[in-house]
């Protein structure tokens, strides 16, 4: 390994911990704990938020979490022997031992995701091996056979990031509730201001989406303005104020009420979040560390750091808000990998592991630690094979959960044999997944604070996975 490498693998391992250690005395730990204590003194049920950080695209799993014993990693060479970039060197590999092994194997992660193995090593990571959509238990034979359900038009970036999202995997993109959104739909009545409830880092998601719930949409800048009222609609000033008159005079028709009540209802809501969320930076949430861009080998600024900063800004103010469940939802683009992966996603991988441990870091100062939980979910995983320089749609893949709550350090499911031809290998390396969405998901729910029964309201498939589908990643 030459200086340069050994040089930029020290500074993934070690920079982004020692770039929090100035946080213990801003002002940002001072406000937090306050509001904290306030929380503590209010009716309000102990504080908990779930963090969706959706890897859009499809994560490569194979290339995420990587099986090193003999065998295993023999076979992992041989089959991305032909990709430059793709068969990752023994010891490039950061190693993570498992607190409850899986037999003779053995565990690392990619070089790029040195802040994920300083929070597995520190009992604040856990590891979902194989999950993904299913409707119920699926094996080889069974698909081959035509004898169970499978979830719709798999393979498909639509579809499957529907299924991921949604309620159930059965209709794909026909399905319009969020499993998060239907959370929030059962536990917003906590909150004595449901507005915020659900919030999008990303644009309006499926994830979000309730019969009862409506999610708001931020970004780093804040709340996002009702066009036509922060700036003039269609640039007329006039039209701006014939808009501002519906929203302001009793209305007889009933879709002009509604769009009235919906408007202002939201415009409520942007100026609270507005003036409530903390600021960014030294007088706030300090600004997320830069990463070691692999590409140009530059430091470079984290987009999905700075998403997870505006989620920490938003916690921050959740006395003011009145509430004591969020939700959201943020998201890193770009995993769809067919060409040009290796450079591509050991960028991602270096911006996801940075963010995570720096909003784990940031959660933790801020007395938080067993109160917030961060997980990562994408459209699927990709093929163990790769086809010149990238991989192929997959199926099941490897996720990550973060955070104080979370039983770290280990590794939950079953991590796949490794090979052509295995028995959950629907070809090129396709994983059928052996963890649901369902039991991932489920899990999460009841840490949140959703009964059994409210699980199984949400989670249609729920019981398709056994008596007791739940997983035992989270305290």
């Amino acid at each position: 390994m030459n200086k340069r490498d050994f040089s930029r693998r020290h500074f993934l391992k070690t920079a982004s911990f020692a770039s929090f250690a100035g946080m213990t005395a801003s002002p940002f730990l001072i406000e937090m704990n306050s509001l904290a204590a306030m929380a503590q003194q209010s009716s309000l049920p102990d504080y908990r938020a779930l963090v969706c950080i959706f890897l859009s695209g499809g994560n490569d799993g194979h290339g995420t979490v990587i099986a090193t014993d003999t065998d295993s990693f023999n076979a992992f060479t041989q089959a991305r022997s032909g990709a430059p970039g793709l068969a990752y060197a023994l010891g490039d590999l950061l190693p993570v031992t498992l607190r409850t092994p899986q037999g003779n194997r053995t565990f690392a992660l990619n070089p790029n995701l040195g802040g994920v193995q300083n929070l597995f090593n520190a009992g604040r990571a856990a590891i979902i091996a194989n999950s993904g959509t299913l409707i119920a238990p699926t094996s080889k034979a069974q698909i081959q056979a035509n004898s169970v359900p499978l979830p719709a038009s798999l393979y498909s970036h639509f579809d499957q990031s529907a299924a991921w999202q949604a309620i159930a995997a059965n209709q794909g993109s026909g399905v319009h509730t969020g499993w998060g959104g239907a959370m929030a739909d059962l536990m917003a009545s906590v909150n004595t201001n449901t507005a915020f409830t659900c919030i999008s880092t990303s644009g309006t998601a499926l994830f979000l989406s309730g019969e009862q719930t409506y999610q708001l949409n931020v970004t780093s800048a804040g709340p996002i303005p009702i066009g036509g009222l922060a700036s003039p609609l269609f640039g007329s000033s006039q039209a701006t104020n014939a808009l501002s008159s519906i929203l302001t005079t009793e209305q007889n028709n009933l879709f002009a009420k509604e769009y009235q009540a919906v408007v202002n209802r939201a415009t409520a809501a942007q100026a609270l979040l507005a003036s409530s969320m903390l600021p960014a930076g030294d007088q706030g949430v300090p600004n997320p560390p830069q990463y070691l861009d692999p590409i140009t080998n530059k430091l470079a600024n984290n987009p999905l750091g700075v998403s997870l900063q505006t989620v920490a800004r938003i916690i921050g103010a959740r006395s003011a808000l009145g509430v004591s469940r969020q939700i959201f939802f943020v998201q890193l683009g770009g995993f769809d990998t067919h060409d040009n992966q290796a450079p591509q996603h050991a960028r991602l991988l270096t911006q996801l592991g940075t963010a995570m441990e720096y909003f784990d870091a940031t959660m933790v100062n801020a007395g938080l630690s067993k109160q917030v939980t961060a997980f990562t979910a994408s459209d699927f995983g990709r093929t163990l094979t790769a086809n010149s320089d990238g991989t192929d749609h997959g199926w099941g893949s490897h996720h990550i959960v973060t955070g104080g709550a979370v039983q770290g350090g280990d590794m939950y499911g079953s991590y796949p044999i490794i090979g052509s031809n295995q028995a959950n290998d629907m070809g090129a390396g396709r994983l059928i997944p052996t963890t649901s969405v369902e039991q991932y998901a489920g899990t999460l729910a009841r840490w949140f604070g959703l009964s059994d029964g409210q699980i199984r309201e949400v989670f249609p498939n729920f019981g398709n996975f056994g008596t007791s589908p739940y997983m035992s990643f989270m305290g």
